[in-house]
């Protein structure tokens, strides 16, 4: 079957949990490719994963999936593999009973696998253990294999890396990556950090408030954010309120042309990546579009990247290699100049 034929298609889907609603949503997902689901805490990701998996009722919509509709399938019959966030494992099975449980559940004739899948995941000398006995970062390898288990056409994950601590999540994301790029069926991961979309998603959905804002190839969606929510999320921060006609915006005493103000007339937002700040030695000319004179306000030594808060009109605060900042030999109090390259800015209408 071709990989299109194998992949999720979501249309005009629909759910109310009290007087918060979803949707309608409408996305699609290629048998080869990750999508992540971005927002903040309450927007409803989880919502849309339940009501996909038939956990939820919907109010409207149609779901498919290898060309099926399920929209009316119980949840056992849509063939859904499920990973949350608490593993939620069965504390009375041993490891390789709660891989097991699936398969057996729908009596499937064909091997289960689960050596297999124990294996694959690092994991097969914990098969005799209890769940009880597992760190966050081995039960959630256990949870990964037994919704694999049941050879699911659709592989649906509820931020399942947001209790672990950080060496573990960097692991557990590391072998998400690979195991996902390796699987041939369609995979929804949802998630508020930033990092861990980018990371693992080809394509991102954004949703805030129940509404899906915008979605696309993942690297698309970063570059250029529809709106200044889905500009925060991802990590964009906001230069200010400026005004903006005739192709030129002005913030402060920041200007900028047809390459980022084009079409855009009276009050507006700016947004610029903290990481694209350039800055240099002060040259005590005047400063060209988009370079600003500046004073360094503070360091500060984070990783991998150094925050240098610099005061200027608007301020603004960039993000630096500490190797760049050592052959620039920076210091509080040192002037400099900024520049923001066009791609770095985003320009939206105030309000």
């Amino acid at each position: 079957m071709p990989t299109a034929d194998r992949g999720l298609t979501v249309s005009g889907l629909s759910a109310q949990a009290g007087s918060f609603t979803l949707g309608p949503v409408s996305l699609g997902i290629p048998a080869d490719r990750v999508l992540v689901v971005l927002g903040p805490s309450g927007a409803g990701k989880t919502m849309l994963l339940e009501t996909i998996a038939g956990l939820r009722p919907q109010q409207a919509g149609q779901i498919s999936l290898a060309g099926t509709d399920i929209t009316g399938l119980p949840p056992e019959r849509r063939r859904i593999g499920l990973v949350f966030q608490d593993a939620a494992l069965f504390p009375h099975l041993t490891v390789k009973e709660n891989v097991r449980f699936g398969p057996r559940a729908l009596r499937a004739t064909s091997p289960d696998g689960s050596d297999d899948l124990l294996r694959q995941l690092g994991i097969e000398h914990l098969a005799d253990r209890s769940p009880r006995s597992l760190s966050g970062g081995e039960r959630q390898r256990v949870a990964l294999a037994r919704a694999l288990a049941i050879q699911p056409g659709l592989l649906l994950l509820d931020e399942p890396l947001s209790a672990l601590d950080q060496p573990t999540r960097e692991d557990m994301r590391s072998l998400l990556q690979r195991l996902l790029t390796e699987l041939e069926i369609p995979a929804a991961h949802i998630t508020h950090d930033r990092d861990e979309a980018l990371s693992i998603g080809d394509d991102l959905a954004v949703i805030v408030g129940g509404q899906l804002r915008q979605a696309g190839p993942a690297a698309t969606v970063a570059a250029e954010p529809a709106d200044p929510d889905v500009a925060r999320l991802l990590g964009w921060s906001e230069l200010g309120h400026g005004t903006a006609g005739g192709g030129t915006a002005r913030i402060g005493q920041l200007a900028f042309g047809d390459a980022v103000a084009a079409g855009l007339h009276g009050s507006v937002q700016v947004f610029y990546r903290p990481e694209d700040i350039q800055l240099s030695p002060r040259t005590g000319e005047t400063p060209a579009d988009a370079v600003l004179d500046a004073h360094v306000e503070r360091i500060v030594h984070t990783r991998p990247l150094a925050r240098v808060s610099l005061g200027c009109d608007p301020p603004i605060a960039a993000l630096m290699l500490h190797r760049d900042i050592d052959r620039l030999q920076l210091t509080a109090g040192d002037r400099v100049q900024v520049s923001l390259p066009p791609g770095s800015l985003r320009v939206f209408p105030a309000g």
